[in-house]
């Protein structure tokens, strides 16, 4: 088990960021948002980036209070984190991770746990998802879909006992984005909950990914069972309509991702920000500077 530490109150300096519209061009004319306090730096310091996928799996964190079964098989679950009770902070959105990994098994929950300490420590209600991968019983297209769907169905009508904040966001990350946009725009619940979106390193578009050179565009191809000219209209299914995101939606992009490149949030049609020296992990990584901006926005965005 990862050794706790607890966290102290300290002011981080955030550097104002430009951003880009989804039109492609620079804008710099919205008013700089005061920097937030930040409550998880004594646990993950300051670090350069970029920082590798390994340096996030050796993060300490903090475990889940509470495990919850949507399903009977034994991946089918999602974990809790309470949140660290902080003055001006008790209605933010609790907050959905969906983790990445190219939608294989080879990548598992556990990437999410230094993320998800981080967003507890700071006031927010945590769930981080697992779901039947690539290469599981059950998973692969549809199954890792409709198991992404179940488990934020579940949570969003299930909840009141924790905690009594109606919105909720969903957090995906890289292919975790691509499924996190798919339940926000298929999700199936009769309550007035709002439901918003977030992608960090998000896939938007899994037909041109897939088209792609490199390993995780390869394994894109495995979790479809086929190419997009051989089954195109697979492909189409699983391809978010982004047109029918339930609430509001934004993209986080690095410049230099090699994984997923810029143009899966810029040919979205979604509003993102393409944030200038960030690599992949770098907004899983809750000493850098790529997730103080992520958490300067969550903190921040009406």
């Amino acid at each position: 088990m990862s050794k706790l530490i607890t966290g102290c109150l300290v002011c981080l300096a955030l550097a104002a960021c430009s951003s880009e519209s989804s039109n492609g061009t620079n804008t710099n004319t919205d008013p700089v948002q005061p920097s937030p306090i930040a409550n998880h730096t004594a646990l993950y310091p300051s670090v350069g980036q970029p920082v590798s996928f390994s340096a996030v799996e050796g993060l300490a964190y903090e475990p889940s209070i509470e495990t919850r079964f949507y399903g009977n098989n034994s991946l089918q679950f999602a974990e809790y984190w309470q949140p660290t009770v902080i003055s001006g902070r008790s209605q933010l959105p609790a907050i959905i991770i969906v983790h990445g990994g190219c939608w294989s098994n080879s990548f598992r929950i556990n990437q999410s746990y230094p993320l998800a300490t981080a967003l507890s420590l700071n006031g927010f209600h945590v769930w981080s998802i697992e779901y039947r991968a690539t290469g599981d019983s059950g998973g692969g297209w549809p199954g890792t879909a409709e198991d992404v769907q179940a488990a934020v169905e579940n949570i969003v009508s299930t909840s009141e006992n924790l905690y009594s904040q109606r919105r909720h966001t969903i957090l995906g990350h890289s292919a975790g984005g691509h499924l996190g946009l798919l339940a926000t725009a298929q999700v199936d619940t009769t309550s007035n909950i709002e439901i918003d979106s977030i992608g960090i390193a998000a896939i938007t578009d899994i037909t041109t990914y897939a088209e792609q050179s490199g390993s995780c565009s390869a394994l894109a191809r495995s979790f479809m069972n086929g190419t997009p000219q051989s089954i195109p209209e697979q492909y189409a299914q699983a391809n978010p309509d982004l047109d029918a995101l339930r609430g509001r939606a934004f993209l986080f992009n690095g410049s230099q991702d090699g994984i997923v490149t810029t143009a899966q949030a810029t040919d979205s049609g979604l509003p993102f920000e393409i944030v200038e020296g960030a690599d992949h992990f770098d907004w899983i990584h809750p000493g850098t500077a790529t997730f103080s901006r992520l958490l300067n926005y969550l903190l921040t965005s009406p």
